[in-house]
């Protein structure tokens, strides 16, 4: 996975970028993620001002998500809650397809056998 973190505004704090880099590693597990960038910034004249924003690249359409908050470990929470809830619905809506084929062609072979 090709993994950039910008920090705009911000001093460059090495748990931060380990935070960033385990939890998509952990994401990593539901689905392959082949690149993200990941953007927190702070804006002095914007309130709240910390801002944090993710692109990951996944087979499909890619996912964004963005959050604010007042700090930055906050809005990163904000910001990985909302990557885990779409991950998750991702693979829920996947489960449902292949459930769905599955119960379809189940039902077309006991149709072929009657005929």
């Amino acid at each position: 996975m090709n993994l950039n973190v910008q920090l705009r505004g911000i001093k460059n704090c090495g748990g931060l970028d380990l935070l960033i880099e385990e939890y998509l590693h952990a994401l990593r597990l539901l689905i392959p993620i082949s690149s993200a960038r990941v953007v927190l910034e702070r804006q002095h004249a914007v309130a709240p001002a910390f801002r944090a924003f993710a692109h990951l690249a996944v087979a499909g359409p890619d996912i964004h998500a963005a959050a604010r908050d007042h700090t930055l470990l906050a809005a990163w929470h904000k910001l990985a809650r909302n990557l885990t809830k779409q991950f998750q619905r991702r693979m829920s809506q996947q489960q449902l397809r292949l459930k769905g084929r599955g119960q379809c062609r189940t039902v077309a072979s006991q149709w072929n056998r009657g005929a």
